[in-house]
């Protein structure tokens, strides 16, 4: 059974219905990807006579639709020179003076002279076209708006027809362009002295100059010098008219104040638009002469209009030019002395906190949050379930229409917040005689930005760009479906509108016989989209309409938009019948009106909501509209001011906003970090669509390009010291914390991670990763932090080795919790680098060579052994840098490797063959040749001071050796140290050994079988590969590589170093002649039995003992030289010490004295009866009670002193043979 092809064109479909939402968080407008003009191709009403009425009818219908289809003419007139306006607008705007940057002439016998004039007039002449455009437009303009009031003012006086509001709203907008033209030329002096360097090159370079270039060029030097010409032209201009023309002016005053007062408008710039026009009307009207002072006018309602410019004296101009609107109409010749404005401080502060969004924040945050909770509850409702783009139900249309609309309201009253401050700010710049911080040399664009601007105001102006710029977004990410739902619901509204009440005014007008109810009829017929309606049913009323065959179609919404050119016809065909001032409308004692109130009521609230429907369906040009905040970056004004090319990024408000949010140590202001550039994205979108200048991108481009770096680098900083400290809080004892008031801290780990997860930040149309830059700068202040821990260690002693584990464990503990959010470097590898372990050219890494040179130079030569302390200290965290020990050789092994360990051991061994090759050799024939050759043990009668003082007399020559302590007894103790530092490092790596495989038993079971099994298989693939063939076979090359990975325990440390300590000492046996016979006198036991009663005997001065001194070091030292030797046995059964020990304990007279050490040898006491007086190991003598009990024996405190000495030492000793005969076992 065959099956068809699927249809190409119905996958195509479904791809068309699929979103790729973006799962990182909002911290930025929505991103865009290709800039689309979205708005409906507008024709500028050049189709508006196709609505026109047939040659057949009526008189009152024709004149009506041919003064509706006129002034639709009118409009598109002045439309083409509103479009015409904005493009000089931005040219003279972005205007820059190029006189400053070409060479002067100086003097008229230089060589060049003329080539110079040649190319300055070359250079000159592009920008004289520009000042000719501008000019030229002045005269076009003014030439236009009086050609259209001047055709407009026999249609009013003589026809009895009135302008529409979409018509004063037009004309509102043109007289607007006239104030902002003039302000903008005002203040390009650049422009005067560009023309001044071209006459002057144009006349020195003996040009021949025609009479209409002549005359041109004095036009336009008056044009240049003279201010406010396109106002005072226009002016000029309209008093040649009728005085008809005023009332035009006036209508159009009165509709703006009636749009500002009612706030029927949606973008700020429209209701900056009504201030300036209001001001400008009033300049137009009032004139020279006591017969045209509009203050005289009765109907003229002078003070409604003070009373809306008073409460908003200050409104933006273009960009970052403001307006005074005091400045507009105080040109009048009867309004100059006007008080409407502020001159009490009480007003002006009230009127300064009413411009400050600090004042407004609270109110605004409420409202959008309240509206982002009714967008997202209202559209996840409406959302198909399935997530295709399923139409919106018609009964719903509506509620999204709904909801969108009041979003852009919320998004409008923004804006218009934000604007109004930033124009409050420009006009009210800060006095740098009040506020001493500010320095003499300020340029005038700091003192109305940089310094103007409280912390208050940065973060309401932070908090208020997020809100907008987030309302956008939601606006903007719509999906398809909600779009064609607001195209349905507009045409389900003109509809609805047409359908029945333009059918219901039909058949009222029809009933009364009026003459409108042809133009009503014509009207519902352009408007309606459906098969003709009856026009019998006309007459028999709105119930028997509805009832009737013809009126039951029911249409379907259509999803295209609705034409500009047929919704504005509507819209003045309704205005000139249900206007009050409609002839139909006026009414009297005898006439009754055409229709009703209610009626004229609902026409309005159609006009009012007719009024949004454009916007909405160019709903994404509008969002942009709305949200646009580049007049917050722009400075041209300034710059001209200034005479400066560009301003420092220190005095750019979208610099000065985001360095308030990276200095601030408020976490939830670091969400708003990338808002403020939102601001050069707008900036640069206006730029380059708008004012289309090339050089002033570029500045953005590079401005951006340095704030970005600068963002990257203090905002990574940021981000590092936070993770640090809770990495550090993490490491941190819970002891400590506490101690430390640390316990509560709570650090909100979850703070950047908004910042953190932006994969597609869009900046100047370039799609960013903020992991990346910001990656980078991680693994830099890593790599920084980690050096910084390891110079810290190799600029201190081995105790510090603590500092640099915590240190370290910081840094790895920050490294792991940035990588949970970010992709950083393996910090194992960055240690690997820092520590230069890594180098070819190091042979060690730092924290090695360090650790062994002071080892070596350090810890073996002048620490002092102590198991006991060693014990002690190591409970004691605070005490870490008064030994060393345990901790310390644990943190040596942690963080210098299995492989550094090995390299260590080797030194050390180097190290201890020095000793004993170099220094101990020379000491053996020097303490031989001091000792007698033989000396007998003394008999048990010579009693206990007795025997001490037989070997003390022999011995004397080396008890008297001055060289003993510095040399010979240090040369043993640097041996011990070594031998002591082996046996630590083995017992910590020891520690972990047993539980390799015991920990994870659990987790990971190991068939006992498991590597046979695999070796099985293994000879397989070298049956198929032939591997035997390789140079090396298949198994054998994993055997290998199974030895590398798998898991081994520690190896063992003290059985190779003794092995390579034994080896050692027998390459020193034939010149040490230390053998074991006991006719040997040099025999390295009796060696070291004399050195151990020689450093046992109290003789070392400033009163401390040799084991305070020296530790067991010595002990170890000798006893494993001993043990090595072979001489263990000889060594215990002829040693003088014990000897003494034990003619002491048979000595019926010292008996009794027992010497009380701890459980590793440290010392507790001694004393002569059940008394225990503790004895510290710095003590400089006996404790009160063992000089009691020596002194009732009849000892000298010496020779108690050295039975002490020699029972601390045979203590020791025992552990270390003990401790060498044990590994021997074992191994």
């Amino acid at each position: 059974m065959t099956q068809a092809a699927p249809d190409p064109d119905s996958y195509l479909s479904r791809l068309s219905s699929l979103s790729c939402p973006i799962d990182s968080p909002l911290v930025a407008a929505a991103p865009v990807a290709v800039a689309i003009d979205g708005s409906i191709h507008d024709v500028n009403l050049a189709d508006s006579s196709i609505y026109a009425p047939d040659a057949t009818a009526e008189k009152g219908l024709a004149q009506t639709v041919a003064y509706a289809v006129k002034e639709a003419g009118y409009l598109a007139k002045m439309n083409a020179l509103l479009e015409e306006g904005q493009k000089l607008l931005a040219s003279l705007y972005s205007y820059r003076s190029c006189s400053r940057a070409i060479p002067q002439v100086q003097s008229n016998e230089q060589a060049n002279r003329l080539e110079i004039y040649q190319r300055t007039y070359e250079v000159l002449q592009p920008e004289v076209d520009k000042m000719q455009k501008f000019m030229s437009f002045r005269d076009a303009a003014t030439a236009g708006v009086t050609d259209v009031l001047a055709e407009m003012v026999p249609e009013i006086r003589d026809r009895d027809f009135f302008p529409s509001a979409d018509f004063l709203e037009t004309c509102a907008q043109v007289l607007d362009m006239f104030v902002v033209m003039d302000a903008m030329k005002n203040i390009k002096g650049s422009m005067n002295n560009d023309f001044s360097m071209y006459r002057r090159a144009v006349q020195s370079a003996n040009r021949n100059v025609s009479e209409d270039e002549t005359i041109m060029q004095h036009k336009l030097y008056s044009f240049l010098a003279n201010q406010d010409q396109y106002s005072s032209e226009l002016k000029n201009s309209l008093s040649k008219l009728s005085s008809t023309h005023e009332d035009i002016i006036t209508d159009m005053i009165e509709n703006c104040a009636d749009r500002i007062e009612s706030g029927q408008y949606l973008l700020p710039k429209t209701k900056y638009m009504y201030y300036r026009a209001i001001s400008f009307g009033l300049y137009l009207l009032d004139k020279e002469g006591e017969e045209h002072d509009i203050t005289r006018r009765k109907k003229f309602k002078l003070d409604r209009f003070g009373k809306i410019l008073k409460a908003c004296p200050v409104v933006p101009l273009f960009a970052d030019q403001y307006v005074s609107l005091s400045t507009i109409y105080s040109k009048a010749p009867h309004l100059s002395n006007t008080k409407w404005e502020e001159v009490e401080e009480t007003g002006k502060a009230n009127l300064a906190r009413s411009y400050s969004l600090v004042n407004h924040i609270d109110v605004a945050r409420a409202e959008y949050i309240e509206y982002v909770a009714l967008f997202k509850r209202t559209i996840n409702t409406l959302r198909p379930s399935d997530g295709t783009n399923a139409a919106i139900p018609q009964e719903h249309c509506a509620t999204v229409y709904n909801i969108v609309l009041q979003g852009l309201k919320t998004l409008a009253q923004c804006t218009t917040a934000v604007l109004e401050q930033s124009a409050w700010k420009y006009a009210n710049p800060i006095n740098p005689q009040i506020a001493r911080h500010i320095p003499n040399e300020a340029l005038s664009y700091e003192l109305a930005v940089r310094f103007n601007y409280s912390a208050e105001e940065k973060r309401a102006l932070i908090e208020y760009i997020a809100m907008i710029k987030n309302l956008s977004s939601m606006l903007l990410s719509l999906d398809r479906a909600f779009l064609v739902a607001i195209n349905h619901q507009i045409y389900m509204d003109v509809q609805d509108f047409a359908r029945n009440h333009i059918s219901d005014f039909f058949a009222h007008a029809s009933k009364k016989k009026r003459p409108v109810a042809a133009i009503i009829k014509h009207l519902r017929d352009i408007a309606f989209d459906g098969p003709p309606l009856d026009d019998d049913a006309a007459g028999r009323g709105k119930k028997d309409t509805k009832s009737s065959g013809g009126d039951t179609y029911d249409s379907a919404p259509r999803a295209i938009p609705l034409a500009p050119s047929l919704l504005q016809i509507v819209r003045l065909i309704l205005n000139s019948c249900f206007n009050e001032k409609a002839k139909g409308m006026k009414g009297g004692l005898m006439r009754e009106k055409d229709f009703k109130d209610s009626q004229a009521n609902e026409v309005q609230e159609f006009l009012t909501r007719s009024r949004m429907y454009l916007p909405m369906l160019d709903l994404e040009g509008t969002v942009r509209q709305l949200s646009d905040l580049s007049d917050l970056w722009f400075k041209e004004f300034y710059l001209e001011l200034s005479k400066k090319v560009q301003f420092p990024i220190s005095m750019s408000l979208p610099w000065i906003l985001t360095e308030h949010i990276l200095h601030s140590n408020d976490a939830e202001m670091m969400q708003f970090v990338f808002y403020p550039f939102e601001l050069y994205n707008d900036a640069a979108y206006r730029t380059l669509y708008h004012l289309k200048s090339k050089f002033i991108y570029d500045e953005i481009n590079a401005e951006v390009s340095l704030c970005f770096d600068q963002l990257i680098f203090k905002l990574s900083e940021k981000i590092f010291l936070h993770y640090k400290k809770a990495a550090s809080c993490i490491v941190l004892a819970a002891d400590l914390k506490t101690e430390t008031d640390l316990a509560h801290m709570g650090l909100v780990l979850e703070a950047y991670d908004g910042i953190l997860a932006q994969k597609n930040y869009q900046l100047l149309g370039r799609s960013l990763n903020m992991w990346e830059p910001i990656g980078q700068w991680m693994n830099h202040h890593l790599r920084k932090s980690i050096d910084t821990a390891i110079c810290r260690y190799e600029g201190s002693d081995l105790t510090y080795i603590t500092d640099l584990d915590t240190l370290l464990r910081s840094a790895r503990m920050t490294h792991q919790l940035l990588s949970r959010r970010i992709i950083l470097d393996k910090f194992d590898d960055m240690l690997a680098e820092v520590d230069e372990s890594v180098s070819i050219a190091a042979v060690n890494g730092r924290i090695i060579s360090h650790t062994l040179n002071q080892l070596v130079n350090d810890f073996i030569p002048n620490y002092c052994f102590n198991s006991a302390l060693s014990v002690a200290f190591s409970a004691q965290n605070a005490l870490l840098k008064e030994f060393i020990g345990e901790p310390h050789f644990k943190t040596v092994t942690r963080w210098t490797g299995k492989h550094g360990v090995p390299v260590i051991i080797s030194e050390l061994s180097k190290h201890i063959d020095t000793i004993v090759k170099n220094t101990m050799t020379a000491y053996i024939g020097v303490i031989s040749k001091g000792t007698p050759q033989t000396m007998k043990l003394p008999l048990f009668e010579y009693g206990t001071a007795g025997t001490f003082e037989y070997f003390a007399a022999h011995l004397k020559p080396l008890i008297t050796y001055p060289a003993l302590k510095s040399d010979v007894l240090q040369a043993f103790r640097e041996a011990g140290n070594t031998v002591l530092t082996v046996k630590f490092l083995e017992d910590v790596l020891a520690i972990d050994g047993p539980f390799q495989d015991i920990q994870p038993l659990d987790f990971v079971p190991q068939a006992p079988d498991s590597r046979a099994t695999s070796y099985s298989k293994l000879r397989d693939f070298d049956e198929v590969f032939e591997s035997h063939n390789y140079a090396t076979p298949y198994r054998t090359w994993v055997e290998r590589t199974d030895v590398l990975y798998v898991p081994s325990p520690p190896k063992a440390l003290m059985s190779p170093f003794l092995e390579h300590l034994r080896g050692t000492l027998d390459s020193v046996a034939e010149e040490w002649q230390a053998d074991g016979h006991l006719e040997n006198p040099r025999a390295f036991f009796r060696i070291w039995s004399v050195l151990q009663f020689t450093f046992c005997v109290p003789s070392v001065g400033e009163g401390r003992l040799v084991r305070e001194l020296f530790g067991e070091g010595l002990s170890w030292a000798g006893c494993t030289f001993i043990h090595l030797l072979n001489q263990s046995d000889v060594y215990t059964a002829f040693d003088f010490n014990n000897h003494c020990l034990s003619v002491q304990r048979a000595d019926r007279k010292a008996a009794h004295l027992t010497f009380g050490f701890g459980q590793y040898g440290g010392v507790i006491g001694v004393t002569g009866a059940n008394e225990k007086a503790p004895v510290t190991p710095d003590s400089a003598s006996l404790s009160p009670t063992s000089a009691t009990a020596a002194t009732a024996i009849g000892l000298r405190q010496d020779v108690v002193q050295f039975l002490e000495s020699a029972s601390f030492y045979q203590n020791v000793n025992e552990e270390v043979f003990a401790t060498l005969m044990g590994m021997e076992a074992v191994a």
